[in-house]
């Protein structure tokens, strides 16, 4: 009896669940726009990430923001190189750039996290100026 009970309180709760799994969103009532905005590569932990360039903007009091770091003479294949990413605490899609600057005695190399940024910095090979502009690139 009690076998029977469980069978068919288990049977009772897949009709109840089938429902509700099985309404999906309604379709869109005519073609989803597209935007030909490109995507810009950059690197995030040593692995490359993809987000969209908006541009620079003016943020408000209590705005968070992330730092980017910019390479004005970095080697070839240096990308921009962020910290966060969505689905961290500390993520925002506005970025306060960092201009990170090989110095002279040194071959540039690529930099693929904020980890190598900050060791090339201790190490003396760059300089890292903050610039004075915030730039909306969320991370997809």
């Amino acid at each position: 009896m009690k076998r029977l009970v469980a069978v068919l309180a288990v049977s009772v709760a897949a009709v109840v669940a089938v429902p509700a799994a099985s309404q999906a969103a309604p379709d869109p009532p005519g073609p989803v726009a597209h935007f030909a905005q490109p995507m810009t590569l950059g690197f995030y932990r040593n692995r490359v990430v993809e987000y969209l360039d908006f541009g620079p903007v003016k943020v408000a009091a209590g705005n968070k923001v992330a730092p980017i770091w910019a390479f004005p003479n970095g080697a070839d294949g240096q990308r921009n190189v962020i910290d966060t990413v969505p689905g961290r605490r500390d993520y925002s899609p506005l970025w306060a750039v960092r201009l990170v600057t090989w110095t002279d005695s040194v071959t540039p190399r690529v930099l693929t996290s904020a980890a190598a940024v900050r060791r090339a910095l201790t190490a003396g090979e760059v300089t890292i100026e903050a610039m004075p502009i915030v730039v909306n690139c969320p991370v997809v």
